[in-house]
């Protein structure tokens, strides 16, 4: 039977309420045959709009019979029954539920691509994940959900962009340094190196050292590969890009790119939730069962 990974967030109104409510509305549901949840974190909120509330997260790994799509078409009812409105990209909601994983499909439609294009750079859903699939690896690039969590929780943030143009790559790289004061690298005969280390993002990709490696922890060596590519404003989100298997055998971030300043902002993101604190809020994950009470 297909195993299924949903991600919950909120930062509206009771957040613990909202969440608990879509965990038991899912849980209860026909679709699902189990459903076993992680701890959920509290995050501050990453991107968007400033001065927004911090986040509440977690997932939840189901087990059921039915399609991607017809889990998509659960998450999206209730979020409706909950008061999810879909206006402003990374703003404040007061509740986000996502596809994942499912199983090891790799798949992409105008409304679902699995596995979520995005999720790699997402701590909040891959900290709590490792709780619940630490084992389940991701058809793509093969690392196990808890490599992936020591990997990425291991050094500073860092991504190496590829696809595209050189050109692209390296005003992306422009973008960020200037207007979020990220450091970058554009020169493949240059370095990665800092006198202190903090994040970074380059135009080219470095050497990758072999997965499990001394050097794979090294903070200059990238914790993501970024795959770029264009597309229109149509189908900006969610991302209807071709997803296959990684190119480099390294944990990818794909990002769909139809105006370098937009992708500038989603790329600094990234790198933040690449790095953002985590604190648990519950002590389990049965937080869902007393939704009513």
């Amino acid at each position: 039977m297909p195993h299924c990974l949903i991600s919950f967030g909120s930062n509206l109104g009771d957040r613990f309420q909202r969440i608990a409510l879509a965990g038991k509305a899912i849980a209860e549901n026909s679709l699902i045959q189990s459903f076993c949840a992680s701890r959920l974190y509290e995050n501050p909120a990453v991107g968007g709009p400033t001065g927004q509330q911090p986040f509440l997260n977690g997932v939840a790994l189901l087990e059921t019979k039915s399609s991607a799509r017809e889990i998509l078409g659960l998450l999206q009812s209730v979020e409706l029954q909950l008061g999810r409105q879909r206006a402003v990209r990374w703003d404040a909601r007061s509740i986000d539920l996502d596809v994942v994983l499912y199983g090891d499909l790799q798949g992409n439609s105008p409304d679902l691509s699995v596995p979520h294009p995005r999720y790699t750079a997402r701590r909040f859903v891959i900290v709590p994940a490792d709780e619940v699939a630490g084992q389940w690896r991701d058809p793509r690039f093969l690392w196990s959900i808890h490599e992936l969590n020591i990997h990425i929780s291991s050094t500073v943030p860092s991504i190496a962009l590829v696809g595209g143009e050189k050109q692209l790559r390296d005003q992306l790289c422009h973008l960020l340094t200037e207007r979020h004061g990220i450091a970058t690298f554009c020169n493949p005969q240059q370095t990665i190196e800092l006198p202190t280390a903090v994040p970074w993002v380059s135009s080219f990709l470095p050497p990758l050292p072999t997965h499990g490696s001394a050097a794979a922890l090294n903070p200059w060596t990238p914790r993501l590969v970024a795959q770029l590519q264009w597309t229109t404003p149509e189908s900006r989100w969610p991302a209807t890009h071709q997803l296959g298997k990684a190119l480099h055998d390294w944990p990818e971030y794909r990002l769909e790119v139809d105006s370098p300043e937009w992708a500038a902002s989603e790329l600094a993101a990234a790198i933040e939730s690449l790095g953002c604190p985590l604190v648990p809020a519950t002590t389990d994950g049965l937080w869902y069962r007393n939704a009513d009470k």
